[in-house]
């Protein structure tokens, strides 16, 4: 009859005890068998087995876990990171890592490229490159951008996803966008944000909040745009006539205050 190294009760031969100890011991070795199994099956050590490759000796990683259960701290550190950096980029990505974007260029210096990037159309942009009108609208963002930092301390306080854009929204956004310079454009899915932004006046110390309500939209081929317009303002221009719905801007004579820069009336 044998006994539980662990607990010390009885175990029949060749069984494995019911103590939490052991069955963990057999579960470690059992996954132990399986990466070898693995490892053969794929050729993971060579022809010559798994005693050619020393770098790699589960039997010998588990021996080392069992002893040292640092190791098993530091996969555990290790995991809680990748865990950590998979949300951070999954936060950084799609509909609202693109209103975080906006939101940074509306607080911060030098931002200008990154604002027009998410508001106008690549079609557009095309189009203002070719007539050396980018560089320009992105230099006067920059520095009218520049010219409110120097008065005012600017926060970005929250960015909350809110409602999913209806079918009569996504229309609106569709005219907006063909308004804007895109050709034929195709909006697959989107939502309304609301962006809440702290400027303290740097002179005096006041404080002023605001929240501008905007759009994100995903368009075929252009992937999540912001459109600095509310969800229900979309869906009025959704309910007329797609081509007639918005009228073309006029980027020949642009101002930055026609182009809803100063919603948050710094």
């Amino acid at each position: 009859m044998a006994f539980c190294k662990f607990c010390g009760s009885e175990i029949p031969e060749g069984g494995v005890c019911s103590c939490p100890a052991a069955q963990a011991e057999a579960q470690g070795q059992n996954a132990v068998a399986q990466v070898n199994d693995f490892a053969q099956d794929n050729n993971v050590y060579g022809q010559g087995g798994a005693n050619q490759n020393n770098n790699f000796n589960p039997n010998e990683l588990v021996d080392k876990a069992k002893k040292n259960p640092a190791i098993l701290i530091g996969a555990a550190a290790a995991l809680l990171v990748l865990i950590i950096l998979l949300v951070f980029i999954c936060g950084n990505m799609g509909a609202k890592g693109a209103a975080k974007k906006y939101a940074k260029a509306l607080s911060k210096k030098g931002k200008g490229k990154t604002y027009y990037s998410l508001t106008l159309p690549k079609d557009k942009i095309k189009d203002l490159k070719d007539d050396d009108k980018w560089d320009d609208m992105i230099d006067d963002y920059n520095d009218h951008m520049s010219d409110t930092l120097d008065d005012y301390k600017i926060k970005v306080k929250s960015v909350k996803k809110g409602k999913k854009l209806s079918k009569k929204a996504l229309k609106g956004a569709e005219a907006v966008w063909e308004s804007y310079g895109a050709d034929d454009p195709t909006a697959k899915k989107g939502y309304e944000f609301k962006i809440k932004i702290q400027a303290k006046d740097k002179d005096d110390d006041d404080k002023e909040t605001n929240t501008e309500k905007v759009c994100v939209v995903k368009f075929k081929g252009e992937g999540w745009k912001v459109i600095p317009m509310e969800a229900e303002s979309l869906e009025n221009k959704g309910d007329k006539d797609k081509k007639s719905s918005s009228s073309s801007y006029d980027f020949d004579d642009y101002d930055l205050d026609d182009y809803d820069l100063d919603d948050f009336d710094f």
